[in-house]
Protein backbone atom coordinates (compact mmCIF):
# COMPACT_ATOMS: atom_id res chain seq x y z
CA UNK A 1 0.00 0.00 0.00
CA UNK A 2 2.88 1.87 0.50
CA UNK A 3 4.22 1.89 -2.68
CA UNK A 4 0.63 2.93 -4.39
CA UNK A 5 0.35 5.73 -2.16
CA UNK A 6 4.21 7.37 -1.86
CA UNK A 7 5.75 5.37 -4.65
CA UNK A 8 3.75 5.85 -7.53
CA UNK A 9 2.62 2.39 -8.43
CA UNK A 10 -0.33 1.98 -10.39
CA UNK A 11 -1.67 -1.17 -8.15
CA UNK A 12 -1.13 -3.70 -5.56
CA UNK A 13 -0.44 -6.03 -7.55
CA UNK A 14 2.27 -4.36 -9.81
CA UNK A 15 4.00 -2.95 -6.28
CA UNK A 16 3.78 -6.83 -5.02
CA UNK A 17 5.71 -7.80 -7.65
CA UNK A 18 8.31 -5.60 -7.69
CA UNK A 19 8.40 -5.59 -4.00
CA UNK A 20 8.33 -9.92 -3.80
CA UNK A 21 11.48 -10.09 -6.24
CA UNK A 22 13.74 -7.52 -4.49
CA UNK A 23 12.83 -8.57 -1.00
CA UNK A 24 13.97 -12.36 -1.73
CA UNK A 25 16.80 -11.23 -2.59
CA UNK A 26 17.72 -8.83 -0.02
CA UNK A 27 15.32 -9.47 3.13
CA UNK A 28 14.77 -6.26 4.21
CA UNK A 29 12.34 -3.92 2.68
CA UNK A 30 14.07 -0.74 2.99
CA UNK A 31 17.67 -2.20 0.74
CA UNK A 32 14.77 -3.88 -1.41
CA UNK A 33 13.02 -0.94 -2.39
CA UNK A 34 16.39 1.57 -2.32
CA UNK A 35 17.86 -1.15 -4.96
CA UNK A 36 14.96 -1.70 -7.04
CA UNK A 37 14.61 2.41 -7.80
CA UNK A 38 18.11 2.16 -8.64
CA UNK A 39 17.32 -0.43 -10.98
CA UNK A 40 14.59 1.27 -12.68
CA UNK A 41 11.72 -1.00 -10.99
CA UNK A 42 9.72 2.05 -9.53
CA UNK A 43 7.49 4.59 -12.20
CA UNK A 44 9.36 7.36 -13.83
CA UNK A 45 7.27 9.48 -11.92
CA UNK A 46 7.84 7.95 -8.42
CA UNK A 47 9.51 10.85 -5.93
CA UNK A 48 12.80 9.26 -4.28
CA UNK A 49 12.97 6.00 -2.06
CA UNK A 50 13.85 7.74 1.58
CA UNK A 51 14.21 5.01 4.68
CA UNK A 52 13.05 7.27 6.99
CA UNK A 53 9.67 8.17 5.56
CA UNK A 54 8.93 4.20 5.59
CA UNK A 55 10.15 3.90 9.27
CA UNK A 56 7.40 6.88 9.94
CA UNK A 57 4.75 5.28 7.89
CA UNK A 58 4.90 2.26 9.27
CA UNK A 59 5.07 3.53 12.71
CA UNK A 60 2.24 5.66 12.44
CA UNK A 61 -0.09 3.25 10.28
CA UNK A 62 0.52 -0.20 11.81
CA UNK A 63 -1.80 -2.04 13.76
CA UNK A 64 0.82 -3.01 16.75
CA UNK A 65 -2.19 -4.40 18.44
CA UNK A 66 -1.74 -7.69 16.22
CA UNK A 67 2.24 -8.02 18.47
CA UNK A 68 -0.59 -9.63 21.52
CA UNK A 69 0.67 -6.87 23.72
CA UNK A 70 3.06 -6.69 26.29
CA UNK A 71 5.52 -9.63 26.90
CA UNK A 72 5.31 -9.30 30.75
CA UNK A 73 6.70 -12.67 31.85
CA UNK A 74 9.55 -13.29 29.34
CA UNK A 75 10.38 -9.68 30.32
CA UNK A 76 11.18 -10.79 33.96
CA UNK A 77 13.05 -13.54 32.98
CA UNK A 78 15.61 -11.54 30.71
CA UNK A 79 16.02 -9.12 33.62
CA UNK A 80 16.92 -11.61 35.41
CA UNK A 81 19.72 -12.47 33.01
CA UNK A 82 23.41 -11.95 34.28
CA UNK A 83 24.64 -8.40 33.53
CA UNK A 84 27.49 -10.36 31.88
CA UNK A 85 25.13 -11.04 29.00
CA UNK A 86 24.75 -8.11 26.44
CA UNK A 87 21.28 -8.21 24.26
CA UNK A 88 21.24 -6.68 21.12
CA UNK A 89 18.31 -6.21 18.78
CA UNK A 90 19.28 -6.43 15.48
CA UNK A 91 16.48 -5.39 12.78
CA UNK A 92 15.95 -5.43 8.84
CA UNK A 93 13.19 -3.28 10.00
CA UNK A 94 13.75 0.44 10.15
CA UNK A 95 14.81 1.78 13.36
CA UNK A 96 11.30 3.92 13.94
CA UNK A 97 9.23 0.83 13.15
CA UNK A 98 11.57 -1.37 15.46
CA UNK A 99 11.24 0.71 18.63
CA UNK A 100 7.38 0.63 18.41
CA UNK A 101 7.22 -2.63 17.72
CA UNK A 102 9.78 -3.13 20.86
CA UNK A 103 7.87 -0.23 22.70
CA UNK A 104 4.09 -2.15 22.04
CA UNK A 105 6.45 -5.54 23.48
CA UNK A 106 7.00 -3.63 26.87
CA UNK A 107 10.54 -4.65 25.95
CA UNK A 108 12.07 -1.54 24.91
CA UNK A 109 14.18 -0.45 28.42
CA UNK A 110 15.82 -3.85 27.86
CA UNK A 111 17.78 -2.44 25.07
CA UNK A 112 17.18 1.05 24.59
CA UNK A 113 18.84 3.21 21.35
CA UNK A 114 22.51 2.13 21.68
CA UNK A 115 21.33 -1.70 21.68
CA UNK A 116 18.91 -0.98 18.93
CA UNK A 117 20.65 -2.00 15.42
CA UNK A 118 17.89 -1.64 12.60
CA UNK A 119 18.69 -0.92 8.79
CA UNK A 120 19.19 2.17 8.97
CA UNK A 121 22.00 1.29 11.15
CA UNK A 122 24.11 -0.75 8.54
CA UNK A 123 23.27 0.61 5.13
CA UNK A 124 24.19 -0.27 2.66
CA UNK A 125 24.59 -4.04 4.43
CA UNK A 126 22.06 -5.47 6.46
CA UNK A 127 20.77 -8.81 7.14
CA UNK A 128 22.12 -11.62 6.01
CA UNK A 129 25.62 -9.53 4.36
CA UNK A 130 28.22 -10.40 6.85
CA UNK A 131 29.38 -6.69 6.83
CA UNK A 132 25.87 -5.78 8.21
CA UNK A 133 27.41 -8.13 11.51
CA UNK A 134 30.72 -6.35 11.27
CA UNK A 135 29.16 -2.96 11.75
CA UNK A 136 27.75 -4.32 15.13
CA UNK A 137 30.86 -6.71 16.53
CA UNK A 138 33.02 -3.01 15.67
CA UNK A 139 30.12 -1.14 17.90
CA UNK A 140 30.30 -3.57 20.32
CA UNK A 141 33.72 -4.17 21.02
CA UNK A 142 34.29 -7.00 18.66
CA UNK A 143 33.17 -10.05 20.61
CA UNK A 144 34.60 -13.28 19.08
CA UNK A 145 31.19 -14.56 17.17
CA UNK A 146 31.95 -17.79 18.98
CA UNK A 147 30.92 -16.21 22.37
CA UNK A 148 27.77 -14.88 20.87
CA UNK A 149 24.14 -16.67 20.12
CA UNK A 150 22.00 -15.43 17.32
CA UNK A 151 18.14 -15.97 17.90
CA UNK A 152 16.35 -15.39 14.38
CA UNK A 153 13.16 -16.90 12.76
CA UNK A 154 14.90 -16.44 9.24
CA UNK A 155 16.56 -19.26 8.00
CA UNK A 156 18.78 -16.80 5.27
CA UNK A 157 20.25 -15.05 8.61
CA UNK A 158 20.35 -18.57 10.36
CA UNK A 159 23.02 -19.69 7.53
CA UNK A 160 25.05 -16.52 7.69
CA UNK A 161 25.36 -16.47 11.42
CA UNK A 162 26.51 -19.74 11.43
CA UNK A 163 29.10 -19.04 8.62
CA UNK A 164 30.54 -15.85 10.66
CA UNK A 165 30.87 -18.87 13.94
CA UNK A 166 27.51 -17.96 15.85
CA UNK A 167 25.67 -20.19 17.93
CA UNK A 168 22.34 -20.05 16.41
CA UNK A 169 18.59 -20.63 17.83
CA UNK A 170 16.04 -20.82 15.51
CA UNK A 171 12.62 -19.60 16.15
CA UNK A 172 10.55 -21.82 14.16
CA UNK A 173 7.20 -20.13 15.20
CA UNK A 174 3.53 -21.95 15.34
CA UNK A 175 1.95 -22.07 11.90
CA UNK A 176 3.74 -20.54 8.81
CA UNK A 177 1.12 -18.02 8.34
CA UNK A 178 2.02 -14.66 7.58
CA UNK A 179 5.45 -16.28 6.49
CA UNK A 180 6.81 -13.79 3.33
CA UNK A 181 8.84 -15.95 1.80
CA UNK A 182 8.20 -19.88 1.10
CA UNK A 183 12.20 -20.40 0.65
CA UNK A 184 12.66 -19.06 3.99
CA UNK A 185 10.17 -21.72 6.10
CA UNK A 186 12.09 -22.60 8.93
CA UNK A 187 14.27 -25.93 8.82
CA UNK A 188 15.13 -26.75 12.93
CA UNK A 189 17.04 -30.20 11.45
CA UNK A 190 19.63 -27.98 8.96
CA UNK A 191 22.66 -28.38 10.11
CA UNK A 192 23.12 -24.42 10.87
CA UNK A 193 20.37 -24.72 13.20
CA UNK A 194 22.13 -25.38 16.81
CA UNK A 195 18.72 -25.39 18.56
CA UNK A 196 15.20 -24.69 18.01
CA UNK A 197 12.14 -22.90 19.43
CA UNK A 198 8.41 -22.45 18.66
CA UNK A 199 8.16 -19.21 20.40
CA UNK A 200 10.60 -16.95 22.34
CA UNK A 201 9.41 -18.16 25.53
CA UNK A 202 10.51 -21.50 24.99
CA UNK A 203 14.23 -19.93 25.63
CA UNK A 204 14.54 -20.58 29.12
CA UNK A 205 13.39 -23.66 29.18
CA UNK A 206 15.51 -25.06 26.03
CA UNK A 207 18.82 -23.01 26.70
CA UNK A 208 18.65 -22.95 30.71
CA UNK A 209 22.56 -22.43 30.70
CA UNK A 210 21.96 -18.79 29.84
CA UNK A 211 20.34 -18.34 33.30
CA UNK A 212 21.87 -21.10 35.24
CA UNK A 213 25.45 -20.46 34.23
CA UNK A 214 25.94 -17.23 32.31
CA UNK A 215 29.19 -17.06 32.82
CA UNK A 216 29.71 -19.81 29.59
CA UNK A 217 27.64 -17.46 27.39
CA UNK A 218 28.01 -13.92 26.21
CA UNK A 219 25.15 -13.71 23.61
CA UNK A 220 24.38 -11.05 21.00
Amino acid sequence: QYMVDHLKFPSLQEAKVVRDEYFERYHATAKALTVAQQEGRFPPDAPIFDTAHLANYWATHLDYSKLGGPKTEFKKQLQSLSSNITLIAFSNGPRAYVKRVLESLDLWDLFGEERLYAVDDVLPYCKPEAESFEVIFKNIGNPSPESCIMIEDSMKNIYQAKKLGLKTVLVTGKSEEGRILPSDRPQADHPAVDCSIETIEDLPRVLPGLWENPAVFVPL
